[in-house]
């Protein structure tokens, strides 16, 4: 298991304030605060006085913050940062005056507007009208005051229509925003913000947020923000710290500060992932956005079949399409199993709901009108949809391959055997286990572009070694990959005394395994591409986007490239990532990002895209610009995987390299 992110500084020391004639507003002065926590649990005040009298009541401390120092100058908004349970609201409820420091001063310059637990003190039996003046009282504004400015707290919080309602009948959104509006209607000299610009709907919303930001312009309000949003403290604020866990990890330029809390920001790995991870960001930090440059392109859709269809559309752009393979999108390894047929006929590999076919694939089909389709379908769960192939004007051939029964063994056998009978493929297959999702679609790839059939195991019907032993052997199989630890443990044995030769892609882990695959998959397309531009398909490695990568196999391979997952929550997995791009950058001349709100978030996407392009521009090479077009313009046309058929059949009898 990982280990938790450090909580050590990233930089040498906070940054002088020396030189800054401003006015100080506030100084936190090596602040740590420590809680008491009880041992165990007592239920009355009987057992509190007895454990006193025995001297058995014992507490736990809990250090919230550790020896925090920073200076807020007048009209700085400041913002700070961290994951929860960081110390955030502790540090601003100790600016606020609300808690005393364990160790170490605070010293604040001015009055303060705090507005941290929106709110507090309302009473929601009165009306709304009743509570503006309660709550206004209780931030120590006068009746007259309250008076004089009650309609303008109302018609910001727009609640004219539900004055007199009780407050018990509000929603909680509602009331933040009388909270709100009750405590701006001042205008303080510091203001303190905690998490409050994300209350109520959108529009409102954007209302604080203009309102925080007339604070700030018009009046020079120094402000102190907490939030969780990047883009907001990098959007209002000068400066920024982060706290991670109660500790200083970066003070400085919100902008910088932004970035590496991006990268780094409640993420676990080993300390040295973090800080290679550290140094690419502030390394591509460096690097002047240029119009002309993108760091990485998107390729993605309403769903899951929409992405999958533009892959295909892309892929095949310049090429017709007379064959293509539908598979039933309920699980992944249908798409995985048709990755070798496909490749034979050089065609797309789409996905189909269980229903009725997709808007996207029935357009493609009708556009195309192919002349076959294979159909696969594990446990007859597209039969609805799959029947409407039958009904096309065109009448293409559809083959299919169908188990009622669900038995994913037994069906890759019958789509090897159909293959070996039409001689689509040579004598090689590969071995993966059912369960290993993230390898079988990392997998994709090499599977298109070495056109070789896959033989899948599965838990819940095991199959022995020997047995597919002797299925291979029948077949007269000469090379075999296996994917994983799963799958057919002591197969290599079980080969040992046949001609087929055996070689099995593991490592610590599933991530390791997948960079091993995306490797081999880099190595296998690199045998069919001339030269065009490669694309390093980017994804997560998380199970919410595994529908959008079925088709990846067939796009990666006819673009020279491979699929890397990336576990975004793991920095040893971004780490992982940078180093399979720094080994192949020479390999690589664009980064292709698959899906869009379920894979890897824009920051994510940026870093490895901008690894890329930092490392090429170290290393003397031209980068590559929008749609895959590189800066050079000598690239010849892209040639068809299956054009030079004597380069992909005289290399299929090699063993692939681990």
């Amino acid at each position: 298991m990982p280990e938790n992110v450090n909580t050590s500084a990233l930089t040498n020391a906070p940054e002088s304030t020396s030189a800054d004639n401003r006015e100080t507003m506030i100084k936190v002065d090596h602040v740590s605060m420590v809680f008491n926590m009880a041992s165990e649990q007592l239920n009355s005040l009987k057992e509190y006085a007895i454990k006193i009298a025995r001297r058995e009541l014992f507490f736990e401390g809990f250090t919230a913050l550790d020896d925090i120092s920073f200076e807020v100058k007048k009209g700085d908004v400041f913002g700070i940062m961290g994951t929860n349970g960081s110390g955030k609201s502790t540090m601003l409820k100790i600016i606020a005056g609300v808690l005393e420091p364990s160790k170490g001063s605070c010293q604040v310059n001015g009055n303060i507007a705090p507005l941290i637990e929106l709110g507090a003190g309302f009473d929601t039996e009165l009306s709304a009208r009743e509570n503006i003046y309660l709550n206004g009282s209780l931030l120590g504004y006068s009746k007259a005051f309250v008076t004089e400015h009650f309609d303008e707290i109302v018609k910001f919080a727009e609640i004219e229509k539900f004055l007199d309602m009780p407050l018990k009948n509000y929603s909680s959104g509602m009331v933040a925003r009388i909270a709100f509006a009750i405590a701006t209607v001042i205008v303080p000299e510091i203001l303190v913000v905690d998490e409050v610009l994300s209350v109520g709907d959108f529009m409102f919303q954007k209302k604080c947020e203009d309102r925080i930001s007339e604070l700030i312009e018009k009046h020079g309000v120094t402000v102190l923000i907490v939030s969780h949003s990047n883009t907001q403290v990098e959007r209002l604020c000068n400066k920024a710290i982060w706290i991670e866990k109660g500790h200083t990890r970066m003070m400085g330029q919100a902008s910088k500060v932004c970035r590496i809390y991006g990268g780094l920001g409640g993420r676990t790995g080993s300390s040295e992932s973090e800080k290679r991870v550290f140094e690419a960001l502030r390394e591509t930090g460096e690097i002047e956005d240029d119009d002309k440059l993108h760091w990485y392109e998107t390729i993605a859709g309403e769903n899951a079949d929409g992405v999958n269809s533009r892959l295909a559309l892309r892929a095949w752009e310049d090429e017709s399409i007379g064959a293509v393979a539908v598979a039933c999108g309920a699980s992944h390894i249908n798409a995985i199993m048709a990755n070798a047929i496909a490749s034979a006929h050089n065609a797309p590999v789409l996905t189909t709901k269980s229903d009725a076919l997709p808007d996207s694939v029935e357009r493609i089909l009708h556009e195309a009108k192919p002349n076959i389709i294979f159909a696969i379908d594990c446990g007859n769960q597209a039969g609805q949809a799959l029947a409407e192939l039958d009904e096309l004007p065109w009448h293409p051939h559809v083959v299919r391959f169908c188990r009622e029964d669900g038995d994913v063994h037994k069906l890759s056998w019958q789509m090897i055997d159909y293959g070996l009978e039409n001689k689509l493929f040579e004598k090689h297959a590969a071995l993966i286990d059912f369960a290993d999702n993230p390898i079988s679609l990392t997998a994709g790839p090499y599977l298109y572009a070495k056109r070789c059939p896959l033989i899948v195991t599965l838990d819940e019907k095991p199959v022995s070694a020997n047995e597919i032993a002797d299925e291979i052997c029948r077949r007269g199989i000469k090379t075999l990959c296996v994917f994983g630890t799963n799958a057919a443990p002591g197969i290599e044995d079980a080969l040992a005394q046949s001609d087929c030769v055996v070689t099995r892609i593991t490592g610590e882990g599933t991530s390791d395994i997948c960079l091993k695959i995306s490797q081999l998959s880099l190595d296998a397309t690199s045998k069919l591409q001339d030269d065009e531009p490669r694309e390093l398909c980017i994804a997560s490695l998380s199970i919410a986007q595994w529908p959008e990568l079925v088709a990846c196999g067939g796009y990666a391979a006819k673009r020279g490239g491979a699929l890397l997952l990336e576990d975004q929550t793991d920095l040893d997995s971004i780490k992982a990532c940078l180093d399979f791009i720094e080994v192949n950058f020479d390999s690589i001349d664009c980064i292709t990002a698959i899906g869009n709100q379920i894979g890897l978030s824009d920051f994510d996407k940026e870093l490895l895209g901008r690894y890329l392009t930092l490392v090429k521009k170290q290393s003397g090479i031209s980068t590559v610009i929008g749609n895959g077009r590189k800066t050079d313009q000598d690239c010849r046309s892209r040639r068809d995987l299956h054009t030079d058929n004597t380069l992909t059949n005289d290399r299929e009898n090699e063993p692939p390299r681990a």
